[in-house]
């Protein structure tokens, strides 16, 4: 006996189905049956065009963000120093026009807090690459109060390097796009122009410290600008709200530490709330006994034409 005549005998008295039953159930079935819709397969090459198209997209992007953020590929300044940066450049940008001349005077008191001592009074003449073209560091004791108003009376002592009258570098052909500036302070590190003969550590480190002095001179406002978000870049830059400078003048300091571990430290450069202005700078460094500390602040700066001239 098969199935069916199993199953008519054991419901005798169940009507056959209709039809219209009939004709719903099998197009049910149908439809169940049906395979589902596919998508046109792409043939091979137009697939693998379209992965090459995406990956030199991504690869596009990746190398935009690499020379903005980290061309280097170690990292970037951190979170809290991008954002200073970034309004500081802002601020930078409103300033007036400036036109620089062959070298930038500055005039510092430091202090070493901690130590007993005199402050001492520096002069400093810059070139326009930022290094140094002559320099004089007095104490108080022979000078006075370390101030715009008092002119001190030393000759100053004369700073190694090139032929003052044809500096390697020119800040007014420094570019001003971010990432063509990194590069040029970037290259001028690795080949020793716009150093100082003392200048020594990383590249990042090098840059660094040369920022630092040109942002203490007179520049234009699209220059100091570039040199904020290219400080942005530089690997280990961090910010330190209520940093004080040697006249105790509130700032923010923008600090890295040296990448040198036998002589452990940091520098920071100083600039002030809300104007960004260059206020001085703060290095610490451990010299076997301790750490020492040195507070510079920026008394005057000013644009003369030779070196051992005083504004």
């Amino acid at each position: 006996m098969d199935e069916m005549t199993m199953l008519r005998e054991a419901k005798p008295d169940v009507a056959p189905p209709a039809d219209a039953a009939l004709r719903a159930g099998r197009d049910r079935l149908t439809a169940a049956a049906r395979p589902a819709r596919r998508w046109p397969r792409l043939p091979k090459p137009a697939v693998m065009g379209l992965l090459a198209g995406t990956a030199a997209v991504a690869t596009a992007a990746a190398i935009t963000v690499a020379q903005v953020v980290a061309p280097d590929g170690h990292g970037s300044a951190t979170a809290a120093a991008a954002e200073v940066l970034r309004d500081a450049a802002a601020t930078a940008r409103s300033g007036p026009p400036v036109r620089p001349g062959p070298y930038s005077y500055t005039r510092e008191v430091i202090v070493h807090p901690g130590r007993t001592g005199e402050k001492q009074c520096t002069e400093t003449w810059l070139r326009r690459d930022g290094s140094m073209a002559a320099f004089a560091t007095y104490s108080e004791r022979y000078w006075g109060r370390c101030d715009s108003k008092n002119r001190p009376r030393r000759t100053p002592a004369l700073g190694s390097g090139h032929d003052d009258q044809r500096p390697h570098a020119d800040v007014r052909t420094l570019p001003t796009d971010p990432s063509a500036l990194r590069a040029r302070l970037y290259s001028d590190a690795a080949h020793g122009r716009g150093q100082n003969p003392d200048n020594t550590g990383s590249r990042d480190q090098l840059v660094f410290d040369r920022i630092g002095r040109l942002l203490s001179m007179t520049l234009p406002p699209e220059l100091r600008a570039a040199l904020f978000q290219t400080l942005a870049t530089i690997p280990g830059v961090d910010a330190v709200r209520g940093e004080r400078d040697a006249l105790g003048r509130q700032g923010i300091a923008l600090a890295r530490s040296f990448d040198d571990r036998t002589t452990p430290g940091s520098l920071a450069i100083i600039l002030a709330p809300n104007t960004y202005r260059y206020l001085g700078r703060k290095a610490v460094q451990d010299i076997g006994e301790g750490y020492q500390t040195d507070l510079t602040a920026l008394l005057t700066t000013a644009v003369v034409t030779k070196p051992f001239q005083r504004p």
